[in-house]
């Protein structure tokens, strides 16, 4: 129980560098990595959007959600992952050791040519975190 534990926080703590990852590449790239990096979180294909298009990957117990969006070419265009509100103060812990903060609940990287931005929003019972492209130089 205890290593399943360790396991499952190492790989939350993960999972804001993994998402940059993505921006960029193709959808069945993607699901190759969400299932050999990810095989704690499922793929849910029951969802149907006419305007968007994206992936959508859940935790087991409901406490992570992932939206991976794509472009019409089924490209990585931004991923939103969204917390229980009890993860709040170790992400942003995190956000702030790994990323250049620009203002409150925004951070800010570079991915070779590009700047990615990291938007946090918080509710009362959860919280997102998305990682979208802003810029390309």
């Amino acid at each position: 129980m205890k290593r399943l534990l360790l396991s499952l926080s190492l790989l939350l703590l993960l999972i804001p560098l993994k998402a940059q990852e993505f921006l960029g590449l193709p959808e069945k790239s993607i699901r190759t990595v969400m299932a050999k990096d990810f095989p704690g979180l499922t793929p849910d294909n029951m969802v149907r959007n006419d305007v968007y298009r994206y992936l959508k990957y859940h935790s087991a117990e409901d406490n992570e959600t992932w939206l991976i969006f794509l472009d019409d070419r089924d490209r990585c265009t931004g991923v939103r992952i969204t917390y229980s509100s009890n993860q709040y103060d170790s992400k942003i812990k995190e956000l702030n050791e790994k990323y250049d903060p620009d203002r409150d609940g925004i951070w800010s990287y570079r991915m070779g040519r590009d700047i990615i931005s990291v938007k946090v929003q918080r509710d009362a019972w959860f919280f997102t975190v998305t990682h979208v492209r802003m810029q390309h130089m």
